[in-house]
């Protein structure tokens, strides 16, 4: 497997969600798409995750994105860091106050956990155009705000191009 993830017996368990979806067909994946146990090999390695929101939960996902063996990640996030984030938000301390969040974020964990690759954006969601959005496999939302999650929505949604619908 992939430096850096688990292949122990008793750590396959971790795994089990991803061959669900990477070990058979299924309604989403384009026709040529062939289940096979080196897809998850290659997730970590070349799969690129986007988290968007680096408070506490953008935070607790980008480390255990990391933990997991992602090793392409990207972080957006338009705040910088305050007093009142330090008791809920574990990779920044109080010397970070007035820092971008983002960066804070990806530095914290780049430092902890060797291999992995983390660009941050400080900057608002939707100064972000739809090209960008579309270079990610994966993007995990860690907002707190519903205006945020309904604009990634409608952007992960019109990615999607379902038959018969026109």
């Amino acid at each position: 497997m992939a430096e850096g993830v688990a292949t122990l017996p008793e750590e396959r368990g971790k795994w089990r969600d991803l061959e669900k979806i990477l070990l058979r067909q299924g309604n989403i994946v384009g026709a040529n798409f062939e289940p096979n146990a080196e897809l998850i090999d290659d997730l970590g390695e070349y799969a690129r995750v986007l988290v968007v929101g680096a408070g506490g939960l953008g935070c607790e996902l980008l480390k255990d994105l990391a933990l997991s063996g992602f090793r392409n990640l990207d972080v957006i996030d338009m705040d910088t860091i305050e007093v009142s984030n330090l008791n809920r938000q574990f990779l920044f301390r109080f010397q970070d106050v007035g820092k971008p969040k983002a960066e804070i974020a990806a530095k914290r964990v780049m430092e902890r956990i060797s291999g992995v690759n983390i660009i941050p954006h400080f900057c608002r969601i939707e100064d972000k155009d739809l090209s960008f959005y579309s270079e990610f496999n994966l993007i995990a939302l860690g907002l707190d705000s519903i205006e945020a999650r309904s604009y990634i929505n409608s952007v992960v949604c019109s990615f999607l191009d379902p038959p018969g619908i026109q």
